[in-house]
């Protein structure tokens, strides 16, 4: 007999269960901290001895050294992204199992989000390529690289990049339900559309206006990311012999980490919330992916109209019209995921 009630699988329990735990941690460090007239009574000389000798240990310190990351790595994560990009092509081209691509995604997860804090990204790099557009010589090659490789590959084949390359995207993939999402009533999925549309004129403005990168204040999360890269960095430099604070450092408040917790629990049950009603970077790959060499596309001489793929479709991009016999992707929405492919019989895409 199948189970009833809320049954999370064991990537979301584990997703959640760190961003809980990293929310309690905050909690108990943020009370732990002494306030400012806390400090001003524990406030000691160097020649109060209450506390050992100060003197002594103030000469003696040696400051701990840091490694700056070297700048190579900007190469090389700009590297890792486009092998991750290619290796999607590839498993769309060849239309294999959405596993695959649930790998990709959670190898894009695991390097470019959790390992290198998810900077590497084309969707903060619109406020570079913004910037950089008024004053070239603040943005480099490698951040127009980063922002022009997703679109060219999506001319050529559609949105790989959304799972196969993108830490935002990725988590969400990782995250949502497998089967039984919500679906959004057309008229309010097509009206939320917008709101993307109008972060990234937001974006671009404040980009030209204050060189803020409006898209990372509001993107969820980032706190995932760094905080994954700043333990990271703790276990590998304590391997190398170079440990860091003897604590498990957080980032951000709070507030953040609920926000990510919210987003987190509304994607499990609607797909994609960030790619879908949120990211700037969306509208570029969506509009260029509408005039691609290779969409996704349905063969009517196959398709029996049966419905299950656009069940399926975490973006709600396939139509299926069973009384007129119609059928239709919109690869301005599809994000190359390969479900449809999956659940497909009939060998219609």
């Amino acid at each position: 007999m199948a189970r009833k009630g809320l049954k999370l699988n064991m990537r979301v329990l584990l997703t959640l269960a760190f961003a809980m735990f990293s929310l309690i941690a905050s909690v108990n460090t943020s009370m732990a901290l002494p306030s400012v007239q806390e400090e001003s009574h524990d406030c000691h000389s160097v020649d109060d001895l209450s506390r050992g000798n100060i003197r002594e240990f103030k000469d003696n310190y040696i400051p701990k050294e840091y490694f700056p990351t070297p700048e190579y790595m900007v190469f090389v994560d700009l590297g890792v992204l486009v092998l991750l990009i290619l290796i999607g092509v590839f498993l769309v081209w060849r239309r294999k199992s959405q596993k695959a691509m649930t790998l990709m995604a959670i190898i894009t997860f695991a390097y470019l989000g959790f390992i290198r804090g998810g900077c590497v990204c084309p969707v903060g790099a619109i406020s570079n390529t913004t910037m950089g557009l008024i004053t070239p010589a603040e943005v480099g090659l490698a951040s127009l690289i980063i922002f022009m490789v997703p679109l060219i590959i999506a001319l050529i084949i559609g949105r790989v990049f959304c799972t196969s390359g993108c830490p935002l995207g990725a988590v969400q993939h990782i995250v949502q339900k497998s089967k039984k999402t919500i679906k959004l009533p057309k008229k309010l999925n097509n009206a939320l559309k917008i709101v993307p549309i109008l972060m990234l004129i937001a974006t671009v403005y404040f980009a030209i206006q204050s060189a803020c990168f409006f898209v990372c204040e509001v993107e969820p999360y980032k706190v995932l990311f760094f905080t994954g890269q700043t333990w990271f960095e703790q276990a590998l430099a304590y391997i190398l012999g170079h440990p860091m604070e003897p604590k498990f450092l957080l980032a951000f408040g709070i507030g953040t980490w609920l926000y990510l917790i919210a987003i987190l629990v509304l994607g499990y049950w609607v797909p994609r919330p960030f790619c879908r009603f949120l990211c700037p970077y969306g509208v570029l790959l969506g509009v260029v992916s509408f005039f691609s060499f290779k969409p996704r596309k349905i063969k009517d001489h196959n398709c029996v109209y049966c419905g299950m793929c656009e069940k399926v479709c975490p973006t709600q991009a396939i139509a299926i019209d069973r009384k007129n016999k119609y059928s239709y992707v919109s690869n301005y929405d599809c994000v190359q995921c390969n479900k449809c492919n999956d659940i497909c019989k009939k060998d219609a895409f």
